[in-house]
């Protein structure tokens, strides 16, 4: 066979292998399900029924990131220039776009860290515990305060995907 005849079949396997990949990514795709917000309250999807919450992001303790639209902190904030302090033991940002919270623990004993940042988002979103393990979140160590424990999601303590710190 002549070059052109193996050019010919490595561009007819290769538009096979993607038609086939696009039919089976419709066919295989998942509903895409947001979060809702009115004034009043926020809707969370779960596979386990809605999870609703009171409109956490007006609370005077939410503030938007100015850097990044969408994402909020919630309490606790880092440290800045202008106000140079001790890292706190947690920080929760909020990505409204995906509805997922994001909890570094920042001091040692990170048990401690992950307890105080449970009770204030438990407190803040008032639901109970069954219904935070069903939202979108992560719990995390960064790797600039402890390397080995970093690279993990230890989930809530209370949920019965978590790790132990």
């Amino acid at each position: 066979m002549n070059k052109n005849v193996y050019i010919i079949l490595a561009v007819i396997i290769v538009l096979v292998i993607v038609i086939g990949g696009i039919i089976y990514t419709k066919n295989n795709s998942t509903p895409v399900t947001t979060v809702e917000y009115t004034d009043s309250q926020v809707t969370f999807p779960s596979t386990e029924g809605n999870v609703v919450t009171n409109n956490f992001l007006k609370d005077e303790s939410v503030a938007p990131d100015v850097q990044n639209p969408g994402l909020y902190s919630l309490g606790n904030t880092f440290p800045s220039a202008e106000t140079p302090s001790k890292l706190p033991n947690y920080v929760v940002m909020f990505d409204k776009n995906t509805g997922t919270f994001n909890i570094a623990l920042l001091q040692k004993p990170f048990a401690q860290s992950r307890l105080a940042a449970e009770v204030y988002l438990k407190d803040l979103l008032k639901i109970d515990e069954e219904e935070m393990c069903q939202l979108s979140y992560v719990v995390t160590v960064p790797g600039y305060v402890d390397e080995v424990a970093s690279g993990f999601d230890y989930r809530f303590s209370f949920c019965p995907d978590t790790a132990k710190l």
